[in-house]
């Protein structure tokens, strides 16, 4: 009997939207912003130990990128996104 060779485990549809996230700060070919700051943000910062970005979400479930540093800004800004329908007020991107 020949042993086989185990695959390397692949990410569920869902592990890979958690890592990806969606939304207007979501993941445009691996380019992601903080909603409040505009800071550029790299997927390993998501699950690093301990991580300095976050993932939040609005009230449609829609995901939205924040750094570490700004998680209540975004809150805020999520907030007012979902009290009166407008679209997420997003700083201006830098890098």
């Amino acid at each position: 009997m020949t042993k086989r060779k185990k695959t390397a485990k692949r990410l569920t549809k869902r592990e890979r939207k958690a890592l990806e996230g969606k939304g207007k700060s979501g993941l445009d070919g691996l380019h992601i912003h903080c909603v409040a700051c505009g800071a550029h943000l790299h997927g390993h910062q998501f699950t690093a130990s301990p991580s300095t970005a976050r993932w939040l979400r609005c009230n449609h479930g829609e995901k939205f990128a924040s750094c570490v540093g700004c998680v209540d800004e975004t809150r805020h800004r999520l907030a007012e996104h979902d009290r009166s329908g407008t679209p997420v007020q997003t700083a201006a991107a830098w890098h």
